[in-house]
Order: C-alpha cells, then structure tokens, then sequence
C-alpha cells in the first residue's frame, strides 16, 4: 500500500461511503490524534502568514540555511520580530518559539 499523507489515520471500515450524513467518519469523534503540525490555538496573524509567505518565497529562491533564510528575509525587507535585521540565531529563536 502506498504511503498516505497521514499514516497515523485510522482506516476505514468500507470502501463504500455512507449515504447517511454524519456517518463517514474516518475517526471516532474524541479519539483521533492531534498532532501538533495539525492544530493551531489560533488563525495565523498578518506577521506569521507575511513570514511563511517569505520564507517559502526564500526556500524556492534556494535557501537551505537558517542564515540563508535568514538573508533571503532583509532583502526581501521582511523586518524580525524586534524591527531588525534578520540572524540566523534570531531566526531559529523565533521558529522556535513559534513552534510552542
């Protein structure tokens, strides 16, 4: 079987979907897992969706780095957290904190 995107999901019973509403559920209501890339306390802010936005934008332009990263966001003028430059250390301490 190929590998799904979430291997972690509970399979489902039938092939055949449910014609009743509700009912097709791939998990239990209560007990399927949340990982956490999989859930947010809250919808991204304009800083967070204007980060990941220069950040892909950085990683499609080649950066592999924290300092490449870290360049490719001052030429794009996207300012840190504190309205600096960006350094590869600041750069992982807000990923990191971002990730809590």
């Amino acid at each position: 079987m190929p590998e799904i995107f979430n291997h972690r999901l509970v399979r489902l019973d039938t092939a055949t979907p449910s014609t009743e509403a509700g009912t097709g559920l791939i998990e239990l209501p209560g007990q399927g897992l949340n990982l956490r890339w999989q859930t947010r306390r809250s919808a991204p802010t304009p800083y967070e969706n204007a980060l990941a936005d220069a950040i892909e934008l950085a990683y499609l332009a080649g950066a592999v780095s924290p300092a490449g990263f870290a360049a490719a966001l001052n030429d794009a003028r996207v300012l840190s957290p504190a309205g600096s430059a960006w350094t590869a250390e600041i750069l992982e301490q807000e990923m990191a904190r971002l990730a809590q």
